[in-house]
């Protein structure tokens, strides 16, 4: 039997050919430097360019978990289909195109052990597009009462989480999928970690604005759904900002 890493990282990806080089080399290198054991579970998406053929050349170098979608199902699927191949003690989410920072990975460990919690990623950003602003800032309001815990939008998918958090999340099934929403529903109040959010290295998003509006119905629909057990509970809100890494 193989060792079980400590760490377990789960990136979807979609048209990201030119950035999984970049990506899982910030990854080892970052890991190496801290002394973690990990693996890297990376999840095509159904991309129509080469990142299938990049992720298998760097399967062969890296310890690399490759998992192809049998078409574009979305972000969140490809998350839950990460997940499902997840066996480290912890288990990251990140995306794939080095808006969240390689370097944040030990940073990120190290407040997950400090607070014996799973911890998000609390992205700190010099640009601020007011569609963007303002959409996320809606779409998050409305979680928020569905949920009844506290849904910021400068958190997302980033972050480490507890083996236990995951396997719970991953009882819901996948309907209408939506990571954010699952961890607050079973995760509860977060302590999160303030990250510097980079720029984007290659090509631009494919999140076109009826992609963002059947993500936004995907996210409320689940919030809805599984919110029952949530009715009678009081709002939470992060009580816990670890700002080791912000400038």
């Amino acid at each position: 039997m193989g060792v079980v890493p400590e760490l377990s990282i789960v990136c979807p990806v979609y048209q990201g050919e030119h950035s999984l080089t970049h990506l899982v080399e910030a990854v080892d290198k970052n890991c190496q430097e801290s002394g973690i054991i990990y693996d890297l579970i990376l999840v095509d998406d159904g991309s129509s360019d080469n990142s299938w053929l990049t992720i298998t050349e760097l399967q062969k170098r890296y310890p690399i978990t490759a998992v192809k979608q049998a078409a574009n199902y979305g972000q969140h699927y490809a998350i839950h289909a990460g997940l499902r191949q997840a066996k480290g003690r912890k288990i990251m989410v990140m995306d794939c195109d080095l808006q969240d920072d390689p370097a944040c990975i030990p940073l990120l460990l190290e407040a997950s052990g400090i607070h014996r919690s799973s911890v998000l990623a609390f992205r700190k950003t010099k640009k601020n597009d007011p569609y963007y602003v303002v959409s996320s800032w809606f779409l998050n309001v409305l979680l928020t009462i569905l949920t009844r815990r506290y849904n910021h939008y400068r958190t997302g998918n980033f972050g480490v989480f507890d083996q236990a958090l995951i396997r719970s999340i991953l009882q819901d099934g996948i309907r209408n999928f939506y990571f954010p929403a699952a961890v607050r529903i079973h995760g509860g109040h977060l302590p999160v970690l303030v990250v510097r959010h980079g720029e984007r290295k290659h090509g631009s998003s494919t999140y076109t604005f009826s992609r963002q509006l059947k993500l936004a119905l995907q996210a409320l629909s689940y919030a809805l759904f599984h919110r029952s057990g949530n009715k009678t509970l009081p709002y939470q809100t992060e009580t816990i900002i670890y700002t080791k890494f912000d400038e």
